[in-house]
C-alpha cells in the first residue's frame, strides 16, 4: 500500500514540474499596425503625384500615372497581407521557416551563423548558410541570388525581415536562442535578456 501511495505522489510531483516542450514553436504573422502605418506613408507619397496632374506637360502626367500605378500595386499587396492571418515566419526545433523565402524549414544544421545585429535599430537578421547551393536550390531566382552573394562576396545568403511582422528582431533572436544559442553572435546573446 505504501508503494502505491508513493508512486501516486511521484506522479503528481512530475505533473507539477515544468516539462520540456518539444513541439513548441514561435510564430510571427503580419502586423496590422505596421501595415496601417506603411499604408499611410504610401498615401502621403501619392499626394504629390495627384497634384502634379495639374501640370500641362504630357510627360509629367505619364510619369505621375506610372507613379500612382506603382503605389496602387504596393497598396494591393499590403491589403492582401493585412487580410491574411497565416503564419509567415516560425522558429521551432526543426529550424527557421519563412514562407516568403522558402517552402521548407532551413534546418539548424544548414545554418552556419546568424550575423551580429543591432536589435534596437535593425529590422532584419542575416543568415550565413553552410551549403547555400543546396539550401536555396529550389527557391525562386530572387532568393537564389543569395547563393552568389555568399560564395562570391562573403555576405550572408539569406536575410529575414521583421519589418511588417508582428514582433521585433529581439523576439526573433530570442526564439532562435531557445534552440541554437551557439549560432548567435556574442553581442546578440548579451543583449537578449530572455536567452537561457
Amino acid at each position: 500500500m505504501v508503494g502505491a501511495s508513493q508512486s501516486k505522489s511521484l506522479q503528481l510531483d512530475l505533473a507539477d514540474r515544468p516539462q520540456p516542450v518539444h513541439h513548441a514553436r514561435t510564430s510571427f504573422v503580419w502586423s496590422h499596425a505596421k501595415i496601417r502605418n506603411t499604408s499611410l506613408v504610401l498615401a502621403t507619397v501619392a499626394t504629390p503625384a495627384v497634384a502634379a496632374f495639374a501640370v500641362p506637360v504630357p510627360a509629367v502626367k505619364w510619369l505621375c500615372l506610372v507613379w500612382l500605378c506603382g503605389i496602387a500595386i504596393l497598396m494591393r499587396g499590403l491589403s492582401c497581407r493585412a487580410n491574411d492571418g497565416a503564419v509567415v515566419l516560425s522558429v521551432d526545433r526543426h529550424g527557421i521557416l519563412d514562407h516568403r523565402l522558402i517552402a521548407r524549414h532551413i534546418a539548424w544544421q544548414e545554418i552556419k551563423a546568424i550575423w551580429p545585429v543591432n536589435a534596437d535599430r535593425n529590422h532584419t537578421i542575416d543568415i550565413e548558410l553552410r551549403w547555400p547551393e543546396t539550401t536555396l536550390r529550389d527557391t525562386r531566382w530572387s532568393v537564389r541570388v543569395g547563393i552568389y552573394c555568399q560564395t562570391v562576396y562573403g555576405v550572408p545568403a539569406v536575410t529575414i525581415s521583421m519589418l511588417l511582422l508582428d514582433g521585433s528582431v529581439s523576439d526573433l533572436l530570442n526564439a532562435i536562442a531557445q534552440y541554437r544559442p551557439d549560432l548567435l553572435d556574442y553581442s546578440n546573446l548579451r543583449a537578449s535578456p530572455k536567452v537561457y
